[in-house]
């Protein structure tokens, strides 16, 4: 795969921000083709090279910025084994193939049964104990596994075996640690990396969000002699659910959970910290100060007729006309482009109401449905306006789509913070008084 780094556009903030806020990462807009860098092997089971233009076009489209944290992590050669957190469903992948220069997955057998879903996931399946499918299959599969690594290729294994977007990670299964054990006593191949990551959406389920991948410190793949097997597996599983917890958050409580993310939330759009660092940061220790002004806040915002942005009620940052006008502005474009392409947009929004069980498939879904839809528009609109001989309605057409896409989450905050200020003008200073306290009392991101 390819990755061209950008100047990372947050880092003078995070350098006036002072000491604490500084932190290698890379901002990948997906609308702009990487550079070259140095991939690994690959194997008959890599997707190929359609298919992660296919999840290039899925995360330039959906998600509005994919940071990668500590991108200096990520191996350029040799073969790797990583092990992953389980967020937002199968969407995950789709990210991690992105920045992590395409590994070959660990996939459920289960989104391997259909054609339509092939098109989507490709990799080594495996039939999960809760799934429909022959088990016996599975020592197969592992077997290629090992074969991909042995190539100096890379594999990509989530030991939750699901996800979930819940305070913590779910308990973690003994398969990455068995391939692992496998291979480091088979002998005679490249040394293996073991890498930790794990991935942070400020807005799972919505169209737009921004993601950070945050890659973790390398396993330790020493073995102390004489032990057992079964002590080697215990050691590796440990070491591995360690380093999975240094790049996941993990708290007791939900509540606890959507106080530290509101306020990650707070410190990314206000001053342009690593929301994942910041994420573990508060995990560490939640300021009094916040506490005591989100205890204060939290009452007032009971059966108020709010809207809500990354579960915040959000307002103004200056002045109501300056939001007013750049509002006036974004309306037509955002709106245009959604009228011009009303048919995806009603696919993927229907889909993410009727079919999700949970809200970590939310944008699977929208995904799933809106993007065929919108490919088949985009050729249809495309194929009409060509034969009509309108190649200036096209470039028309293609430039409000792209820049609706681009200007849709602006126009979605600057939407929500007006209709707040209108609807409720009195919490207007308490809720700006809530973010100042969390901006003056963060503590410093962790590494």
């Amino acid at each position: 795969m390819k990755i061209r780094p950008t100047v990372n556009e947050n880092e003078a903030a995070r350098q006036a921000a002072g000491p604490g806020h500084a932190g290698p990462c890379v901002v990948l807009p997906a609308a702009i083709p990487p550079s070259p860098v140095t991939a690994t092997p690959r194997t008959a089971a890599s997707p190929g090279g359609w298919r992660s233009w296919l999840y290039r076009a899925i995360n330039w489209v959906y998600f509005e910025r994919i940071t990668v944290v500590h991108p200096e992590r990520v191996p350029s050669a040799g073969p790797v084994l990583y092990a992953g957190l389980h967020r937002n469903g199968a969407v995950d992948g789709f990210v991690y193939d992105q920045v992590l220069r395409q590994p070959v997955f660990l996939i459920s057998s289960q989104l391997r049964k259909n054609w339509f879903s092939r098109l989507f996931f490709h990799g080594i399946a495996v039939t999960r104990t809760r799934d429909d499918g022959d088990r016996a299959q599975n020592a197969a599969a592992l077997g290629q596994c090992l074969d991909q690594l042995r190539a100096g290729g890379a594999l990509f294994v989530f030991p939750e075996g699901t996800s979930s977007l819940g305070p913590a990670h779910l308990p973690f299964k003994s398969g990455a640690a068995w391939l692992l054990l496998d291979y480091l006593t088979e002998g005679h191949h490249p040394p293996i990396q073991v890498v930790p990551v794990g991935i942070h959406y400020q807005w799972p389920w919505a169209f737009r969000s921004r993601v950070e991948v945050l890659v973790g410190t390398p396993v330790s793949t020493e073995l102390p002699p004489g032990a057992s097997r079964n002590e080697q597996l215990k050691i590796l599983k440990r070491r591995l659910q360690t380093a999975l917890e240094t790049v996941g958050l993990n708290v007791p409580t939900e509540a606890q959970q959507e106080l530290i993310q509101r306020c990650a939330a707070i410190a990314a759009r206000e001053t342009g910290r690593s929301y994942a660092k910041s994420l573990k940061a508060l995990q560490t220790v939640i300021p009094e100060k916040i506490l005591d002004a989100w205890r204060e806040l939290e009452p007032m915002l009971q059966n108020k007729r709010l809207m809500f942005y990354q579960g915040e009620p959000l307002f103004p940052s200056g002045p109501m006309v300056r939001s007013a006008v750049g509002l006036g502005f974004f309306i037509p474009v955002v709106g245009a482009a959604i009228l011009l392409n009303l048919p995806p947009w009603l696919g993927g929004w229907l889909a993410g109401r009727k079919f999700p069980d949970d809200r970590n498939v939310i944008s699977l879904w929208k995904i799933l449905a809106g993007l065929p839809v919108f490919a088949l528009w985009l050729a249809t609109v495309v194929f009409a306006l060509l034969w009509a001989g309108h190649c200036g309605w096209l470039a028309a057409y293609l430039v409000i789509t792209a820049a609706g896409v681009g200007l849709y989450d602006r126009c979605r905050q600057l939407t929500i913070a007006i209709y707040n200020a209108v609807c409720e003008p009195a919490l207007w200073p308490r809720v700006r008084a809530f973010q100042q306290t969390v901006l003056e009392n963060l503590p410093d991101e962790s590494p």
